[in-house]
């Protein structure tokens, strides 16, 4: 088995491994500011709740460039069983 188009389907690895970083390091966080007591979370200041929200947007693009790379190894693979079947 050959894969015929390297530079997609190395990028696609990239771009997985680099959304797969963002998601496995910000999710403990973000369950961190989630778990916490109503109370506790509206006595924090403004700094640490911008925080959060911070944290859930980055870990939202983080769902997208995960999602993003396996597009793009899906895009790689499919493009090499197109030159087999020709």
């Amino acid at each position: 088995m050959e894969i015929k188009n390297t530079g997609i389907f190395f990028i696609g690895v990239i771009v997985l491994v680099l959304g797969s970083l963002i998601i496995v390091f910000d999710y403990p966080q973000i369950e961190f500011f989630e778990n916490m007591d109503t109370e506790s979370y509206h006595l924090m200041n403004v700094e640490k709740k911008d925080l959060h929200q911070r944290l859930v947007f980055e870990f939202s693009i983080g769902i997208v460039i995960l999602a993003s790379g396996v597009s793009l190894l899906i895009a790689s693979l499919l493009k090499r069983f197109e030159k087999e079947i020709r």
